[in-house]
């Protein structure tokens, strides 16, 4: 049989972002950028989704990251990459949740970069 996943160290991330309105086209595009460049850069992210709602309202990035560390090494990017305020731009608030062991370094650096995520602690669980 197939052996689980250790996933008790993985961090996911769920943020939806409102779409300004005209801001949808442009939005698909910056993703699938994001998409190609962090498939390449990233290793530690081990699912890296982007989704629209049907009426392209709502943005929303789903994300899985090995541990804190390869989290924060994609969120340090991300806020000093060129996309950030591409997507900010287009978007209007929005509900930014971390779920699992998120270190108190990752905790911090989202504070102080501006963010305020809603933290949410592993109960149980598994990946096949």
């Amino acid at each position: 049989g197939s052996q689980m996943q250790d996933t008790t160290k993985q961090i996911q991330v769920f943020y939806e972002m409102k779409v300004l309105s005209g801001g949808a086209t442009e939005l698909r595009e910056i993703a699938e950028k994001m998409v190609a460049m962090n498939a390449t850069e990233e290793p530690g992210t081990l699912v890296y989704n982007v989704y629209f709602n049907d009426d392209e309202t709502l943005f929303t990035y789903l994300e899985t990251y090995s541990d804190s560390e390869t989290g924060l090494f994609h969120a340090g990017r991300f806020a000093e990459g060129e996309y950030v305020g591409q997507i900010l731009e287009r978007t209007d608030g929005g509900r930014l949740c971390f779920y699992g062991d998120v270190s108190n370094e990752f905790k911090t650096w989202a504070k102080d970069n501006g963010f305020e995520p809603e933290y949410f602690g592993l109960i149980d669980g598994f990946v096949r």
